[in-house]
């Protein structure tokens, strides 16, 4: 069971919550589905949907996860057995905050446009073209800062 503190940073920091482990395997993240989730859903796709995916596509899609002080869809992604990067579903009118709360906590963004703020500091970036915050994990970082850096 998570801490108080645990649970308060949950509702006001914009990262992820303690225990997700970019990167991990869903064993590893197994937890924070039990916890942080009011429930959840495990889907395989086609690996053709993710560029990453040879063998596996897997999306866990968690209602009522607690973001930034809110209940949201949060889609955890898995490539090949790990979890590459997390979508949190947010609305239009939330972006400008959430890009306030996310250069207040890590700084100015390493790239932005019109339709992103990308954070390569901490590997997540605000997107306003699908108002959501994005996190990803280090073996895919190639992968997005390349696109955010060079968006077609």
């Amino acid at each position: 069971m998570p801490s108080i503190l645990t649970l308060t940073a949950a509702l006001t920091f914009p990262g992820l919550v303690a225990g997700v482990e970019l990167g991990g395997d869903e064993a590893a993240n197994s937890a924070v589905f039990e916890t942080f989730c009011d429930s959840y859903e495990r889907r395989v796709l086609d690996p053709a949907e993710l560029p990453i995916a040879e063998t596996s596509h897997v999306q866990i899609d968690c209602s009522g996860y607690d973001y930034m002080e809110a209940g949201r869809l949060a889609e955890f992604v898995f490539a090949d057995g790990r979890l590459s990067h997390v979508w949190i579903l947010v609305t239009e009118a939330e972006v400008d905050d959430l890009q306030i709360a996310f250069e207040d906590a890590y700084g100015q963004a390493s790239v932005e446009s019109e339709d992103f703020a990308a954070f390569f500091q901490i590997n997540g970036t605000v997107r306003r073209d699908i108002p959501e915050a994005l996190f990803y994990a280090e073996h895919v970082a190639p992968m997005f800062e390349a696109w955010f850096s060079n968006p077609q």
